[in-house]
């Protein structure tokens, strides 16, 4: 999971540096940033006894989609659909980094 979650924040920082770099070209970029969302994904990681998608109801894949276009259309470059999402994106910019990684591997194991 490590690897993952390295691989989502150099994919956000990357695609808000593209983004910027097109500034002002007509090109847009959107990274859409979900998180736990109703698909296949929590069966193929290993991860549907997890927490994550336990405590937290995961949003339907269609909400996600359509928020992610309606994003993409407005040209916003990070895109995080519903409310609890945005709040936890917030907590994080504030939080202690050893705390937050304590908090996501508690998240990540089974109930």
């Amino acid at each position: 999971m490590a690897v993952y979650y390295a691989t989502k924040g150099y994919v956000l920082l990357f695609s808000e540096a593209i983004a910027d770099d097109l500034r002002g070209t007509g090109v847009t970029v959107t990274a859409l940033c979900p998180g736990p969302t109703a698909t296949g994904f929590p069966q193929v990681a290993g991860m549907s006894h997890s927490r994550l998608f336990n405590l937290l109801k995961p949003m339907r894949s269609a909400d996600v989609a359509r928020y992610g276009i309606r994003a993409m259309e407005r040209g916003k470059r990070v895109a995080i659909p519903g409310m609890a999402n945005k709040l936890l994106t917030q907590s994080i910019r504030v939080s202690p980094r050893r705390l937050v990684t304590t908090i996501v591997r508690k998240l990540q194991e089974s109930r």
